[in-house]
């Protein structure tokens, strides 16, 4: 029910379905297709990837995964599908839109097909992919996507008692009336006229055909619709705002580790290191394998002047996925910062390979390579950050 209710706020699925033209027949509902069907135009290629994605969205597992394509027969073929992979993703990185939501997905069905060798090489590729469209905002200002965390199972969460209730409900008030541009954005997407908070909520629910004097909320409920309350402020530039909605989130749900890695994320952009290398390590707890809140961790341990432990935190995030610019990234800074030069350029020239027009790459490595004296070498270095600059 809370998913449903927050589909009008976020509205991110659709950005990422507007890139698909869907056809008429739902091909999930149809038999698997045999040998004698003509090939997968890209407009079927889309549509169908489009319902792969929303499957692991849901928690499809690998084994799950590997029936997607076996039902497809001869149409699913993985090297069919890695050349209409190559095409898709030029198009999506030619698109200014950001995508992140599609590029997490992208990046989660690679990480399942790692147990899957027929399908490992289509896996990379959409890894690349994804990890260039969450990465090339050089801001890194990267939110997960939002829902339930797949593959992670906490224990059951009580239902909340009235007071704890009536609590929850009266602080979602106090923030959408903290936050004027949400409310009236809910209140468009109802169709209704009212900068009263509760009569909002109420028709939320109306919408859904439930009374409020029936609804039973449990706390993890109560708490993803302060994450995403937290998300929305997030992508506002509330980021203080966020961090408190997120607080809300935790306090009733202690174990989401999608709350843990955004929190810990605005609390990078905030300054605020120790706090945001601790909310890291909370969500690293619950999934070792996010390599993204590796990399966080050690941009914030960098910023400490903590050296070695954030390099161990950027080999982390690279032994997880290597083909995160990024990290490679980060891992020369911190090199330089040792005085490792040889080392740092070859750390730089990983990224660049990844992330061929990354500007502040192949100007530290510039001046890396000036400090080493190879001024031939550093000018060309520089002289193609100039290029990109300018572009």
């Amino acid at each position: 029910m809370v998913r449903r209710i927050w589909q009008w706020l976020k509205s991110l699925w659709e950005k990422f379905l507007g890139l698909f033209s869907q056809p008429q027949t739902n091909p999930s509902e149809t038999q698997p297709l045999s040998q004698s069907l003509p090939p997968l135009t890209d407009t079927d290629y889309d549509f169908l990837f489009g319902q792969l994605l929303e499957g692991i969205a849901q928690g499809w597992y690998s084994e799950r995964v590997k029936n997607f394509f076996d039902d497809l027969g001869e149409r699913g073929k993985p090297e069919l599908w890695e050349e209409w992979l190559k095409r898709f993703g030029e198009r999506l990185l030619a698109s200014p839109k950001p995508n992140d939501e599609l590029a997490q997905r992208m990046v989660r069905f690679a990480h399942l097909t790692r147990s899957l060798p027929s399908l490992q090489s289509l896996g990379n590729l959409a890894n690349n992919i994804g990890s260039e469209l969450l990465s090339r905002d050089d801001s890194g200002a990267i939110w997960e996507y939002d829902g339930p965390d797949a593959g992670v199972s906490p224990p059951p969460q009580p239902s909340l008692t009235e007071n704890q209730e009536n609590e929850a409900l009266e602080n979602l008030v106090v923030k959408l009336q903290e936050n004027p541009n949400l409310l009236a954005t809910v209140a468009q997407q109802l169709g209704i006229q009212t900068s009263d908070p509760r009569v909002v909520i109420q028709a939320m629910v109306s919408q859904l055909g439930v009374g409020v004097e029936n609804q039973q909320q449990s706390a993890e409920q109560s708490s993803e619709i302060f994450a995403q309350l937290g998300l929305e402020q997030a992508k506002a530039g509330d980021l203080a705002g966020a961090v408190d909605s997120w607080e809300s989130a935790l306090a009733l749900k202690p174990n989401y580790h999608q709350v843990w890695y955004n929190r810990g994320k605005a609390l990078v952009q905030l300054e605020r290191w120790e706090e945001a290398i601790a909310s890291h390590d909370k969500a690293l707890e619950i999934k070792s394998d996010d390599y993204l809140a590796w990399n966080n961790r050690a941009e914030a341990l960098g910023k400490l002047g903590r050296w070695e432990e954030a390099l161990s935190s950027c080999d982390k995030a690279l032994e997880i996925n290597s083909g995160y610019y990024l990290a490679w990234y980060n891992k020369a800074n911190f090199l330089v910062s040792l005085e490792n030069l040889t080392e740092a350029v070859n750390c730089y020239d990983k990224a660049l390979e990844i992330k061929p027009n990354f500007y502040d790459g192949w100007n530290e490595k510039g001046n890396v390579l000036r400090d080493l004296g190879l001024m031939e070498e550093a000018n060309k270095s520089w002289e193609r950050a100039r290029e990109i600059k300018s572009e």
